[in-house]
């Protein structure tokens, strides 16, 4: 099957569309065990379905490449309890958007299924894991018709009536398919004509996606304000992705003319945009490849403009795509960015020497385990000063 040909990390790869039709496989009397990590055992635990005999259900694990969860283990048949249910399995769940979007997303098709939808309300929804969702990816199982008393956490060994267990729609950085896409479709179709959300973003143009005021990246990204305050500068408005609704972030990638983002979680949003005239500006903060937007930019035919932004001093840092820390800088392929576009640039000469020197020295702190103590006192003296 043909697709794109892309380079990643010195690498030809190719992603494409899968157009098998995908299954839903039904396991009468079946179990679903929880998670429980092995030695030697998949990425993220084993557990997941089994039949009636107590054979793994193979379609109930998931690959995601590196990321792996599944397999049958050795349980105690006294703990089992027994629910005269019928149940759609639906894998792992743990609160990081962008893990949910890329490794956990990829059986919930079947709840855009027009087939099976109309009978959505006769089924309760199982999944495995340590948490329970909230905020948004609670808003993102309600927007696909899944109520919350719908949703059953599994956290010990459970035999149900029925188990259903669709195929997976998507594999992360090679395929997606059709009834992948038009789950994100139908999300975003529901909200594009929001009058709430059309009053409320109605100047809505140009978006500056910050991580300035979250809290683990304020505490392992060091530089963002410059860069921030440059496309501020340039008509781009400021919007921090953890205050808003997953309903008003999926408007607002839909509607606004340009997006700009530090590359990580926030790009992979795009999966829920339709507008393929979007001007995108993804700015790497590190020199470890992202794979994962390339699919999603693949799925929805936008392109977008890698800028490089980092410097990495020391060997080992950032310690892997999530963990930081990172230093963000300015340099030549940022400036040639700005002069394309025809910005203004905030400071340049000493003064941005003197800020590239105070986030540096940041960095370095946040590295010997220094610059937490620091911030726990500053916030320690601020709130005496606020008491006051």
């Amino acid at each position: 099957m043909k697709g794109r040909k892309i380079i990643l990390n010195s690498r030809e790869e190719q992603i494409y569309k899968k157009q098998e039709k995908l299954h839903i496989y039904e396991y009468p009397n079946a179990i679903i065990l929880p998670r429980k990590y092995e030695e030697d055992g998949p990425t993220w635990g084993k557990g997941g379905a089994c039949d009636e005999e107590g054979e793994f259900v193979q379609s109930s694990f998931y690959d995601g490449g590196w990321a792996q969860n599944g397999g049958k283990y050795e349980w105690n048949r006294e703990d089992e309890i027994y629910v005269d249910k019928k149940v759609i399995y639906i894998g792992v769940f743990a609160k990081h958007w962008g893990h949910f979007l890329v490794d956990m997303t990829s059986k919930l098709w079947i709840f855009a299924d027009h087939e099976f939808r109309e009978n959505i309300k006769d089924y309760k929804v199982a999944y495995i894991g340590e948490e329970e969702p909230a905020g948004n990816y609670l808003e993102f199982y309600k927007m696909l018709g899944i109520r919350e008393e719908q949703l059953i956490h599994i956290e010990k060994p459970v035999r149900f009536q029925k188990v259903v267990v669709p195929e997976a729609g998507f594999r992360p950085c090679i395929w997606y398919t059709e009834e992948y896409q038009r789950m994100f479709d139908q999300m975003a179709e529901s909200v594009l004509e929001d009058k709430t959300l059309k009053e409320k973003f109605k100047d809505i143009k140009k978006i500056y996606f910050s991580r300035s005021q979250f809290g683990k990246a304020a505490a392992t990204e060091f530089g963002e304000e410059y860069i921030e305050q440059c496309f501020n500068q340039n008509g781009y408005e400021s919007l921090s992705p953890e205050t808003l609704t997953l309903k008003e972030q999926i408007y607002v990638w839909n509607h606004a003319e340009a997006i700009a983002c530090m590359n990580g979680t926030i790009p992979l949003n795009v999966v829920f945009c339709k507008n393929e005239k979007l001007k995108l500006t993804i700015l790497n903060k590190m020199s470890i490849y992202h794979k994962n937007p390339y699919i999603y930019l693949y799925m929805r035919n936008i392109q977008a403009d890698f800028i490089n932004v980092y410097k990495e001093p020391l060997k080992g840092y950032p310690k892997s795509l999530g963990e930081g820390p990172y230093l963000i800088k300015t340099g030549k392929e940022f400036f040639d960015y700005c002069q394309e576009k025809g910005f203004q640039i905030p400071y340049t000469g000493i003064k941005l020497k003197i800020y590239d020197v105070r986030q540096e020295i940041r960095y370095y702190l946040c590295i010997i385990g220094i610059g937490a103590k620091i911030r726990r006192v500053g916030s320690y003296v601020k709130r005496k000063i606020l008491r006051r």
